[in-house]
């Protein structure tokens, strides 16, 4: 990595991010996600009137992004590629970055461990981004005991690991360090096995914001069709409210990935790189077609583009500013549900499972790579669970009382 410096050339700076990510085997997907995002971050710095690429422009768009829309998981992605390409002028690549990261000096034997340990990883196919967060934890793990005096491995001990656990007040890293101390065991290094000495934590379950039909339908029927940009957004809520499919698929999708005569809409997923083939419904190619009739010459690969010159690609964020703003139109309260356009896949997943069907067609639709990932839709199945209810005990004694109940 080159020297430190104050600011470099878009051009520069990217190619040199990207080689970066390359180097260290990210996978594709983060690659080209980190390529829209610093062409994002980029199209906005040039419009505040910086030439080249610094940290107080980054800073500033980033500012002016969460003031307008809130921290969401699009600003997540900017602010960490905003990152990487300070990495990048800074000369030192940090690997990790985030609100709660920590810096932490190790000892030359916890070094090496974990050294041993991060190739063990990626020798059994574990990704970049996995293997930094697990040299996180790990690294906090080793600050923590030798905050408490533990100077060697052989120190370590069922106490000191149930003392250093409830130190790490991240209970996501719990997990990982139960791992580490597995391997250490497997190969040798230490006598017993600690992991059963650190607590397990559970993530809370996440259930999904969905809309009604009802509410889908007046989402849609909100858009004004008789403008290029209403065709656009018509079309893409189509895409995801009818298809499923991600709104980062969507944004990115080509001509060449829809076969009109045919009726097949074949694209690689760009968060799990895999081939997703689709039937394309008819409401859905026609709405396409409309768009494509009037939309503005360009030599943009992606189908959909934005509203004004020169016309360029657009992002989830055109996105999700449009689902808001239809939202709104329709008259629709949100009442805590999200309203960004994800939504209208996860409202098409909960519709198909409420109306019994399989939880394996809904995954292969939804392009899931993992069968535990519908199990949160499940969730929402109500009347499928309703069978499976059970029927509380009868409350007795005190809190018989406290509840008013009389005897008998």
């Amino acid at each position: 990595m080159a020297g430190k410096t104050s600011s470099l050339s878009y051009e520069a700076l990217q190619s040199a991010l990207l080689e970066e990510l390359e180097a260290k085997n990210y996978s594709i997907v983060s690659i080209t996600g980190c390529r829209y995002n610093s062409n994002s971050i980029f199209r906005r710095m040039k419009a505040l009137g910086y030439k080249e690429y610094c940290k107080v422009g980054a800073s500033q768009v980033l500012k002016e992004y969460i003031d307008n829309n809130g921290a969401n998981q699009y600003y997540s992605n900017l602010r960490t590629t905003v990152h990487q390409m300070n990495d990048i002028l800074d000369g030192v690549w940090r690997g990790r970055h985030g609100r709660g990261s920590k810096q932490f000096e190790l000892t030359s034997w916890q070094i090496s461990a974990l050294e041993n340990y991060c190739s063990f990883c990626e020798s059994a196919g574990r990704k970049p981004g996995t293997i930094s967060i697990k040299k996180y934890a790990i690294s906090w793990f080793f600050h923590e005991i030798s905050e408490l005096d533990c100077s060697d491995m052989n120190d370590i001990s069922s106490d000191l690991v149930a003392r250093v656990s409830i130190r790490i007040t991240d209970h996501n890293l719990w997990g990982e360090i139960r791992f580490f101390l597995k391997y250490l065991f497997n190969e040798g290094i230490l006598p017993v096995d600690y992991s059963p000495s650190v607590p397990h934590y559970r993530k809370p379950y996440v259930i999904p914001s969905v809309y009604s039909a009802e509410e889908v339908w007046q989402i849609e029927n909100s858009i004004d069709r008789g403008s290029t940009t209403g065709k656009r957004d018509y079309a893409m809520f189509l895409l995801a409210s009818r298809m499923g499919l991600r709104p980062g698929d969507i944004v990115n999708l080509r001509k060449e990935d829809i076969d009109f005569n045919n009726g097949i809409l074949d694209i690689l997923q760009q968060k799990t790189g895999a081939r997703l083939i689709l039937p394309l419904l008819e409401e859905v190619s026609k709405a396409i077609q409309d768009y494509i009739a009037s939309r503005p010459a360009s030599t943009m690969q992606q189908l959909f583009l934005a509203a004004c010159a020169p016309y360029g690609s657009i992002t989830t964020g055109t996105m999700r500013y449009a689902m808001k703003k239809y939202i709104s139109k329709a008259g629709i309260l949100p009442e805590g549900r999200k309203m960004g356009p994800r939504v209208l896949r996860s409202s098409m997943a909960s519709s198909m499972v409420n109306d019994s069907v399989s939880y394996e067609t809904v995954r292969r639709i939804l392009g899931h790579s993992s069968d535990n990932a519908i199990k949160h839709y499940a969730r929402i199945d109500i009347e499928r669970l309703r069978p499976f209810c059970l029927a509380p005990p009868c409350p007795t004694g005190l809190f018989r009382e406290f509840l008013g109940m009389k005897e008998g």
